[in-house]
């Protein structure tokens, strides 16, 4: 009887343990970001809450077009060492997981794809989107290649591939990669996924064997904060370069107007915002210097007579430095090429305007002292003939007529100032003002 009774409450616990393990939730984050800094301290706080909360596990809804190298390695170290079981799934359909996003899926103990989804092109780059160069690329590519055989033999997927995708840019499409063995298992949505790998035996880290209960486990989010949306919208390389300039121009035009305190300001917030996303983007310091001599050159343009070649300098060096702006592995790390010409266009535009004005300004007419006076209209108080006295701007004038006899009361025009003596012209009477007329009627 007493065996009996044991049996009946070893059966309980074991029960009541098993119902606690299906009831662990499942946390999951979408990771549709450039593969940089902010997005791996994104995903790794991530995946370190779930491993806080005792996660039955974790998920990745994985759609990106790669990124920086550095940053891949953290992810997927996190991912390789996670006591908790971790899944990535590329979706929705029209999702990839281009360049860094393969080692990443590699990387988890469950891979899945949705329909409609490819996987692979993870050959490294230059920064700009080009050949590493011959001296460092066999360096490159052998570091490269050994990264993505180790992923690939710890989670016992098709390292040939793997290897292929690396070498020879290959990308392949859900079904390939499921019959490739590259990943686990195509589904349509994540909910699929779940019921599809339930009962499905993982290894973790330590070597421990972990069964998944995925079936009918809660799915919860778990939300970028605050912070970490902010910095990845400013670690975006289109919204650094814009940023970037909005400070420059911010900072020249308050240079240019003290005082002015809008300029300023706007340049002042746009310089620490650049600098708080250059914390976690691959700046290149020479694209910056590049940028920054652009606008000397502009600037002494408008200083110095050079027939444009400061400007053309300026453009030149304006287009390179964004071309080169950011020094990655990953072509993603590039500065949109459309972005580039508006904002060199815009520029140059600008500073030409600025040199025009300038020179403009050196032709005007000058309008204080006794130059004002010239073109001005007053009334003879002696007769000009054709030397005699007018009344001009409130005062009275010792004057030359160039063209007498002119009778005392008639109008005249000042032609022109020599020391305290107005040449003037006679000037037919004009047309009565507004204010002439109304206090005639009155």
């Amino acid at each position: 009887m007493a065996r009996l009774l044991w049996s009946v409450l070893w059966g309980l616990v074991c029960i009541a343990a098993w119902a606690q393990q299906t009831a662990r939730p499942v946390y999951y984050i979408q990771f549709k970001e450039i593969v940089h800094r902010a997005s791996a301290d994104y995903l790794m706080r991530a995946h370190a809450d779930a491993v806080k909360a005792n996660a039955g596990a974790f998920v990745v809804l994985l759609d990106t077009p790669g990124g920086e190298l550095q940053a891949t390695r953290d992810i997927t170290t996190t991912l390789l060492n996670s006591p908790i079981p971790v899944i990535v799934f590329v979706y929705p359909s029209g999702s990839r997981a281009g360049s860094a996003g393969v080692f990443i899926t590699v990387a988890a103990n469950v891979a899945a794809m949705a329909p409609g989804t490819n996987i692979g092109a993870a050959t490294p780059v230059s920064g700009d989107g080009g050949d590493i160069p011959q001296d460092m690329r066999r360096k490159v590519m052998n570091d490269t290649i050994a990264y993505a055989k180790t992923i690939a033999e710890q989670r016992g997927r098709n390292k040939d591939w793997v290897v292929k995708a690396v070498t020879e840019a290959a990308s392949i499409t859900e079904q390939e990669a499921l019959r490739n063995k590259v990943i686990d298992i195509v589904a349509s949505s994540p909910q699929e996924l779940l019921v599809a790998i339930n009962g499905r035996t993982v290894k973790v880290a330590g070597g421990k064997t972990l069964t998944l209960r995925t079936k009918d486990a809660p799915f919860q989010e778990i939300p970028k904060n605050w912070r970490e949306s902010l910095l990845m919208f400013l670690a975006h390389p289109n919204v650094f370069y814009i940023l970037m300039l909005l400070a420059i121009y911010g900072i020249l035009g308050e240079l240019q107007n003290p005082g002015a305190t809008f300029p300023g300001v706007i340049g002042a917030i746009a310089l620490l915002l650049a600098l708080y996303a250059a914390s976690v983007l691959p700046v290149n310091a020479l694209g910056v210097a590049l940028i920054l001599l652009a606008f000397v050159l502009f600037v002494a343009e408008l200083f110095t007579t050079s027939h444009g070649v400061l400007t053309a300098g300026a453009l030149v060096s304006f287009t390179i430095g964004s071309i080169i702006l950011f020094q990655s592995d990953s072509p993603v790390f590039r500065v949109s090429f459309w972005l580039i010409g508006s904002m060199t266009a815009l520029t140059g535009a600008a500073f030409l305007f600025v040199a025009y004005s300038g020179i403009r300004a050196q032709f005007r007419r000058k309008v204080s002292g006794q130059e004002r006076l010239i073109g001005m209209i007053g009334r003879a108080r002696t007769k000009l003939e054709p030397e005699g006295m007018v009344f001009v701007d409130g005062t009275l004038w010792r004057a030359i007529a160039l063209d007498p006899p002119i009778e005392a009361g008639e109008y005249v025009q000042v032609d022109r100032v020599d020391g305290l003596t107005l040449y003037v012209r006679w000037q037919p009477k004009p047309a009565p003002t507004a204010e002439e007329r109304e206090s005639t009627r009155a």
